[in-house]
């Protein structure tokens, strides 16, 4: 009945007396730690662990041991706190039995006993992480580790590279080097397998996209997993019309909205919502933090500016989180519109001249404008520019008829046709009917102008065509 005595007063801290936890549990290959509590009258003694539970246990290691090691084994008395730490490291299967804290008296030891066991433990779910200071933007190389912090050794590892929903085996290490070499697209996923012999886990994805690439080297965005969910653009590809500008929406989560947020190409920062008022350049960046999304514009697009962009936010260090391609196109035009630029709105005439704006909404920028007068004969080149001026002077005959053409590199479209018709001239005066072809009776009144030597009136009444 010795050993019983025992364990009860080694779980019990009584004065004098030494106590630490009478079972402990190990994993196979892994490191244990054990502490040995004592009280203050056994500070100079030497402490020991030692195998076997009684007076005639084995010693094992000591604090007078040089570096207080042993193989596999070592110890550690610290004194101010009144205890002394054992370690065992890679455990194995046969390290399991009764062991015992001792600390040396000269007239009888006082003994503790342990009893470990070492058991065979599932490997965890392996963590990813990003082997150098910054965690986002990468030229050339980095390396990824791959690890599970519980699971009996030995582990295996594996790396794989998921192709259309199928994982491709690259490398069997924790270490993946990711570098411009191993890139044969735009974008990779890759993920590792930890398994012991209790079973397998897989880990995050590992996300790559490259965002600039010459002959020997490449910058690309790697990211971990769920780590950049905090920001996403509305659309991962984008085009822009050349000379025109681009508004590009990038939704975050609600524990970002107080961040600084940034517009991003390769690993250079382009424009912060926190500097010049958010705007740089031909660039800008809107919070919008009640819908919790920041819209980034940039003006006059160029062919330069086709490429791999982020939306991003800084806390403290500066992430990436989401990547967005723009392609620049160039554009036809298109059907050019025109309109009365005339105050109040549908009023077309106005005073004793009129004019009218030619205008195409889309199409690549510059677009050259031509206003024609048609004939009977020819279409006759009266202006170069998108304004028409109507005015009693250009009528030279009862009936005329004006259009403009928008062109650009892509082509040209020609509009519909200005109607004027001259209803009365009184000498250098003149009253008239202008009208676009589809506008109905709104867009078209009648200008009278009557001169005297002391005034000049106009009189505007609206004409039925309908």
């Amino acid at each position: 009945m010795m050993w019983i005595l025992i364990l009860l007063i080694c779980s019990i801290p009584v004065s004098s007396f030494l106590w630490t936890n009478t079972k402990v549990t190990g994993i196979v290959g892994r490191s244990i730690t054990i502490n040995c509590r004592y009280n203050s009258p056994f500070k100079p003694n030497m402490k020991y662990w030692c195998l076997g539970w009684t007076i005639q246990c084995s010693y094992l290691v000591r604090t007078t041991d040089p570096g207080g090691q042993r193989g596999r084994i070592s110890i550690k008395d610290y004194e101010a706190q009144g205890v002394f730490v054992v370690t065992m490291e890679d455990l194995r299967r046969e390290d399991a039995g009764w062991y015992s804290c001792g600390i040396d008296k000269q007239d009888s030891d006082q003994l503790c006993a342990v009893k470990l066991e070492v058991s065979d433990e599932p490997v965890s779910v392996p963590e990813i992480r990003f082997l150098t200071p910054n965690i986002w933007c990468f030229e050339n190389l980095v390396s990824v580790s791959c690890e599970s912090v519980q699971g009996s050794f030995p582990i295996r590892y594996t790396w794989y590279e998921r192709i259309r929903s199928v994982g491709s085996k690259i490398s069997e290490n924790n270490i993946l080097d990711l570098h411009c070499q191993l890139f044969k697209q735009q974008d990779h996923q890759y993920y590792c397998i930890a398994s012991n012999t209790q079973g397998e886990q897989y880990s995050e994805m590992v996300k790559v996209t490259i965002v600039h690439r010459s002959e020997r080297n490449c910058i690309f965005l790697a990211q971990i997993g769920s780590r950049g969910s905090g920001v996403v653009p509305v659309k991962s590809k984008v085009t822009g019309v050349l000379g025109r500008a681009i508004t590009i929406d990038c939704h975050y989560d609600q524990w970002l909205r107080w961040s600084v947020k940034l517009w991003m190409r390769q690993c250079s920062v382009l424009v912060k919502s926190s500097e010049h008022h958010g705007q740089r350049g031909r660039m800008s960046i809107t919070d919008n933090m009640t819908q919790n999304k920041f819209s980034v514009t940039m003006e006059d697009l160029r062919y330069e500016d086709a490429g791999w962009y982020s939306c991003g936010f800084d806390q403290s260090s500066l992430i990436s989180v989401s990547a967005v391609e723009l392609q620049i196109s160039d554009e036809p035009v298109s059907l050019p519109e025109l309109r009365f630029l005339s105050s109040p709105p549908n009023a077309s005439c106005f005073g004793s001249s009129v004019s009218i704006s030619c205008e195409s909404v889309q199409g690549s920028l510059p677009i050259h404008y031509t206003w024609y007068e048609r004939t009977p004969s020819e279409a006759s080149k009266i202006s170069n520019t998108s304004k028409l001026d109507l005015h009693c002077q250009s009528f030279t005959q009862k009936h005329h008829q004006y259009y403009c053409t928008a062109s650009n590199t892509q082509g040209e479209k020609s509009s519909e046709m200005v109607n004027v018709s001259v209803t009365h001239r009184p000498g250098e005066n003149c009253s008239y009917v202008a009208q676009i072809s589809t506008s109905g009776a709104d867009d078209c009144y009648e200008i009278s102008t009557v001169s005297s030597t002391t005034t000049n009136s106009i009189i505007m009444s609206q004409l039925d065509i309908r």
